[in-house]
């Protein structure tokens, strides 16, 4: 894991990376702080790149790709970061020289085998938190839910909308996957999944699965983040662009952009938080992410279950009309209430917590935003010391500031 932080206003960008990175050999999982994660992506521009997540594609760092970059295909001045970003994850397609077709294969089974881990993982969560009748669900029904809704996931998004395939493959190459790849899916849905006896239907589900985690806009799978910062040569405020990248699918790397923070005459500073930062976070809104994923799922809970519990007050209504009652409740007023509730904590949030900090931000010169990009990232550091957990984020802090008129510039770098 890692811990890396971009803070920006008007002036600059200050990028700051911790050099913990974590090394899984079987059972055997070892943490090492000797990983640098940020480096000037060209000599000379004011662009910088930090990694998190995995720290190597097909067994190279990402040090020696950014080498690479640097020195064999010595990009052209671009117009801005997101340019800086296109460039340099093409530069990965058909890279031969670091992965080689012959281990394709190999990759592509690394992929899907990250994908299933997933699957296996949701059907856990299904089972812990069933109720009812899902409760009393066999393994095997319980892991043919998990597949029906990953399946779905591929297919649609959270709007009802198809997903589409990434614009970095090629059209229709989700069918070269499923012939070229075909005996690595049968294989791996054999080891993981026969022992659940599942129904034609689930492992056909599972197959297409197996083509869809290749091309389709979704990572459920392992990935590394890669953060492009700084200024391109027409940009007059600096932006943030961050891509995940996965694999090497057939030669292309499957990847996608994944958000894109930038300062103009409106948005005058921001925090951008990476990887494993939840205390950054929390100390930004005002609350820990996890507890508060807590409160508002055990909110909503509560909600649905005074729904059941007024309506089951009622006990001489027929039958039909107490269902008709509560499916309206849960369908129009639940909603509504919990949609309130949370908009009045985020409001809250805002004012208290994030506005202040970045009034501060908008006027803060360069050293002030290396000083709290740096901060920011200790404060993960020090939670992962004090309440004695595995050390993922630790070791020396690199932070860098970018700015127009003075480009790329170390504030502390290890060593």
């Amino acid at each position: 894991m890692t811990s890396e932080i971009a803070v920006m206003n008007q002036r600059a960008v200050a990028l700051a990376a911790d050099s913990a990175v974590t090394l899984v050999d079987g059972g055997l999982i070892a943490v090492r702080n000797d990983q640098r994660k940020l480096f000037n992506l060209v000599e000379g521009r004011p662009i910088g790149i930090m990694f998190f997540g995995l720290a190597d594609m097909m067994g190279h760092p990402w040090d020696q790709l950014i080498l690479h970059y640097q020195t064999k295909v010595k990009p052209a001045s671009f117009a801005h970061v997101r340019d800086y970003a296109t460039s340099f994850t093409g530069m990965l397609d058909n890279l031969t020289e670091f992965f080689p077709r012959d281990r394709y294969a190999e990759e592509y089974r690394r992929l899907l085998a990250s994908v299933f881990r997933y699957v296996f993982h949701l059907a856990q969560f299904l089972r812990d938190s069933a109720e009812g009748d899902l409760a009393q669900a066999s393994d095997t029904a319980i892991l043919e839910r998990a597949i029906e809704q990953i399946w779905r996931d591929y297919q649609f998004k959270d709007d009802g909308s198809p997903r589409p395939d990434l614009s970095c493959f090629p059209k229709d190459f989700g069918r070269k996957i499923a012939v070229d790849y075909a005996a690595q899916i049968d294989e791996l849905i054999a080891y993981g999944f026969a022992p659940f006896g599942l129904s034609k239907q689930a492992v056909q589900r599972l197959r297409e699965i197996g083509v869809y985690c290749g091309v389709k806009d979704l990572f459920l799978e392992d990935v590394a983040g890669l953060v492009f910062a700084g200024f391109g040569a027409d940009d007059r405020y600096p932006s943030v662009v961050t891509c995940f990248v996965s694999a090497v699918v057939g030669g292309i790397v499957k990847r996608a952009e994944a958000t894109v923070d930038a300062i103009d005459g409106e948005v005058r500073s921001k925090i951008r938080v990476f990887a494993d930062s939840e205390v950054t976070n929390a100390f930004i809104r005002g609350i820990d992410f996890n507890l508060e994923r807590r409160i508002y799922g055990g909110f909503r809970m509560m909600m649905h279950g005074l729904v059941d519990q007024v309506v089951g007050a009622f006990g001489n209504a027929d039958a039909a009309m107490r269902d008709g009652v509560r499916e309206r409740f849960n369908r129009d007023f639940v909603p509504r209430y919990f949609a309130a509730f949370h908009h009045m904590i985020a409001e809250y949030q805002q004012h208290a917590f994030i506005n202040p900090i970045l009034r501060v931000m908008e006027i803060a010169g360069r050293d002030e935003l290396a000083n709290t990009a740096r901060d920011l990232v200790t404060l993960n550091i020090f939670k992962k010391r004090i309440m004695a957990q595995k050390e993922t984020v630790g070791g020396a802090v690199d932070v860098a500031v970018i700015s127009r008129d003075g480009g790329f510039h170390w504030a502390s770098k290890k060593g």
